[in-house]
């Protein structure tokens, strides 16, 4: 390997999927730069920069000359108020991205991950979702992904990318505006009373272990332009979800469906077809949703 193979930079680095997805590229001998809004931890490879300031971004990606690059920031949140804010940091921050790795760093890099979402799908009438499907996203953030896959798709020709869909993960550092964490807390902290909005939703519940050998064993394979699921194609609805926890955790409390949480156009069933991504890579995490659900704890 050259001095160049072993250099991974990962923007969103201190997100909730970045602070992982650091630690497990560290353990593999990589050298890990990042991009984040702030450093608290002084670290000299997390640089501050926001994606729309082009200029800053192309001096730091020329600056690091980077073999991987794995980009994980984005407006994240369904709900997210700001819609203009959304469309510029997923998809124009994306563009400034691609932009500065074609232009200050096309001899270093072998590969670039773009962190799409599952939510491109929509509404299907499969039960199991392959990336052979249409997509038809059905609220503002999976339309804001599947702009910005079509802005990575322009670039297929120039550059070594690789778009995933992750469906549902999680783990404790996962923010409590999403539904695990949210419920975990609860019943850590012995509350009385939860409100939710439809718990008879089914989702993928992943381990962040199972997002991060898939995002390394992507990066380190010869596989370009592909779109790909990161799944396993086990679901599970709140419901099961929230009598683990009562499990786990010895305590009882009282749901209380709050219609304002109820969103518009809600995904019932949303589950992956892994059939390609085992195609692509052999994965060695199989952890149950009780081990992840146990971690919180």
């Amino acid at each position: 390997m050259d001095s160049h193979s072993k250099k991974v930079f990962i923007t969103g680095i201190n997100g909730f999927t970045g602070i992982y997805l650091s630690k497990y590229f560290e353990d593999k001998n990589f050298e890990v730069f990042g991009l984040a809004n702030s450093n608290k931890s002084k670290n000299p490879n997390i640089f501050i920069c926001n994606l729309l300031e082009k200029e800053k971004l192309s001096a730091i990606i020329k600056e690091i000359q980077p073999s991987i690059v794995i980009h994980l920031a984005a407006i994240s949140f369904v709900g997210h108020e700001n819609l203009n804010e959304m469309y510029d940091v997923n998809v124009i921050g994306t563009q400034n991205l691609l932009e500065a790795i074609k232009n200050e760093s096309k001899d270093s890099i072998r590969k670039i991950i773009i962190a799409s979402s599952a939510t491109v799908y929509g509404n299907q009438t499969e039960r199991v979702l392959s990336e052979a499907l249409c997509p038809n996203p059905v609220n503002h953030y999976g339309i804001s992904k599947l702009a910005m896959e079509f802005v990575a798709k322009t670039y297929f020709d120039t550059l070594p990318i690789i778009i995933t869909r992750p469906f549902n993960y999680t783990a404790p550092e996962q923010n409590v505006n999403f539904v695990i964490p949210k419920i975990t807390k609860a019943f850590k902290e012995k509350a009385s009373v939860l409100e939710l909005g439809n718990i008879n939703v089914y989702r993928e519940y992943n381990s962040i272990n199972f997002i991060c050998e898939c995002y390394h064993k992507l990066a380190i394979s010869d596989f370009l332009s592909e779109i790909v699921n990161l799944c396993s194609g086990k679901t599970h609805s709140l419901d099961e979800v929230i009598n683990a926890c009562k499990e786990i955790s010895k305590h009882n409390l009282e749901i209380k469906i709050n219609p304002a949480f109820v969103r518009n156009n809600e995904i019932y069933k949303l589950s992956g077809s892994p059939e390609k991504l085992n195609g692509m890579i052999s994965l060695t995490d199989d952890f149950s949703i009780k081990e992840t659900l146990k971690s919180f704890f």
